[in-house]
């Protein structure tokens, strides 16, 4: 891989931490708490936007008459208590950001969740170290497809693009970053490869270890 990239910015949900399946138990747990009941494609298109895009989403179809403030701290409990509860590092994820760290590359979260939730999950796993810097969805105005937040991590990076490989697992995602000029590799699992491929990865791997195959020291 071309030896100019030193950044890797690293999706949460999905590719660093196993959160999906926790993340649909809390969106069914908010519905249901409205005596609402979703359904798994509507939680797929949600995976990309922030909470406040989702709230107002559901809100609107849902026709939930509590406020917006309401609705988003009931949802951000749910997700808070999957969390802490349910949610763990995907598999290899410790040994992938202290390898590349050790590397010599330079680690960026670049993420849709609130960061209230994915700084607690970050610290819990004493990963804090390895990242230079943090970007949240409440740090932007639009969420994924949208690139603004890839636009604010290269900027944050004071890095082009093409000294950047991203690490996303979601077709939403993907296009985020793809639109920003990056390297991005899709994370199958979550999404087939060919979907993956189709929103614009440049390859994908199966599973979070193989970055350490593709991504050589730097000194090298």
């Amino acid at each position: 891989m071309n030896d100019t990239r030193r950044w890797v910015f690293f999706d949460l949900d999905g590719t660093l931490a196993d959160s999906l399946p926790g993340m649909y138990r809390a969106y069914e747990n908010f519905l249901g708490g409205y005596e609402r009941q979703g359904t798994r494609d509507e939680f797929e298109e949600l995976n990309g936007p922030s909470l406040p895009e989702i709230v107002a989403i559901l809100k609107t179809r849902y026709g939930l008459t509590d406020g917006e403030d309401a609705l988003m701290a009931a949802y951000k409990k749910h997700i808070l208590d999957v969390y802490r509860h349910i949610v763990k590092p995907m598999r290899d994820a410790a040994e992938v950001l202290r390898s590349l760290t050790n590397r010599g590359y330079r680690l960026l979260l670049v993420t849709s969740a609130d960061r209230d939730v994915a700084t607690e999950f970050i610290r819990s796993q004493d990963w804090t170290q390895y990242f230079t810097n943090f970007l949240f969805g409440d740090d932007t105005f639009e969420a994924k497809p949208s690139s603004e937040i890839y636009n604010l991590a290269l900027k944050k990076a004071a890095a082009p693009p093409d000294a950047v490989v991203v690490v996303e697992d979601s077709c939403n995602g993907v296009i985020s970053a793809k639109g920003a000029g990056p390297y991005v590799i899709g994370l199958e699992g979550n999404q087939t490869k060919e979907s993956l491929l189709q929103a614009g990865a440049d390859i994908t791997i199966s599973r979070l270890g193989e970055l350490l195959l593709l991504l050589k020291p730097l000194h090298e």
